[in-house]
């Protein structure tokens, strides 16, 4: 008897009809993604930064460096009372743990000029097979060791960068900065004429208002020498301020870290 009464009161059950309106909706499981994607979507991908955002500065930057003859070039910024913005190398030209290469960029951090990176050993990171996370922390561990500090500032070999590159360098702090300004002088380093027309170029005509960052080379021994000094004269005499590039964008604090 009890068995007949459970399969009828079975039967009612699933017959009886409920409106939707009334019925109670069950949820759906949220998807789950695995630990390295949700890290990666907290991600804050960085920005490439190619020009200044305080209008009448010119932010004059060195890649590759140091080189033999960067020390004449900071003998003339020191008599001019002009900062500027070294990225370095640690292995590229000159090897960074090279005593003199290694006093030359203690010498450009004590006189004020802004030091930056530019990857352990000039690599493009814009390449899969590059080992981003290597490239920037040797540098830093290197520098830390020079000048107590690691650069917040970094700018990519070649000017390239990925999406994953930029994931990288913008969840781990760096500013990432080209230019908007190629004097090209690694092409043709005797020709001061043709190093010189792209700052002509780009000061042609009415600048007010505009500013600029310029790329070159310190490990160039005739930009460090000569080109560097004719270039920066001649933006001094457009009416322009030779800045760093943390200056051009209004930042004169944050360029380096513990």
């Amino acid at each position: 008897m009890l068995r007949k009464y459970l399969l009828a009161a079975a039967a009612i059950a699933a017959c009886t009809f409920i409106p939707s309106s009334l019925a109670s909706p069950i949820p759906a499981p949220a998807p789950s993604l695995p630990a390295e994607l949700q890290a990666l979507n907290k991600r804050a991908s960085a920005t490439v930064i190619r020009a200044c955002t305080v209008p009448g500065t010119f932010a004059v930057t060195f890649d590759d460096g140091p080189g033999t003859e960067t020390p004449a070039l900071l003998d003339y910024l020191d008599a001019k009372q002009i900062k500027v913005t070294f990225f370095l190398n640690g292995l590229n030209y000159n090897d960074i743990n090279d005593p003199v290469i290694a006093a030359t960029i203690k010498r450009a951090y004590a006189a004020g000029h802004q030091i930056a990176s530019h990857t352990w050993s000039h690599a493009d990171i814009s390449l899969a097979t590059t080992d981003i996370a290597s490239e920037m922390n040797k540098l830093d561990v290197a520098l830390k060791a020079l000048i107590g500090k690691r650069p917040v500032y970094m700018r990519p070999p070649y000017g390239n960068t990925s999406p994953a590159a930029l994931e990288y360098l913008g969840s781990n702090g760096y500013k990432v900065i080209n230019w908007n300004v190629d004097t090209d002088d690694w092409m043709h380093p005797s020709s001061f004429r043709l190093n010189l027309q792209a700052y002509k170029n780009a000061l042609q005509g009415d600048t007010t208002g505009k500013s600029f960052i310029s790329l070159q080379h310190d490990a160039e021994p005739l930009t460090a020498q000569v080109f560097s000094k004719l270039a920066i004269e001649y933006v001094l005499a457009k009416g322009f301020k030779v800045v760093p590039a943390g200056s051009c964008l209004g930042d004169n604090d944050n360029w380096y870290r513990d």
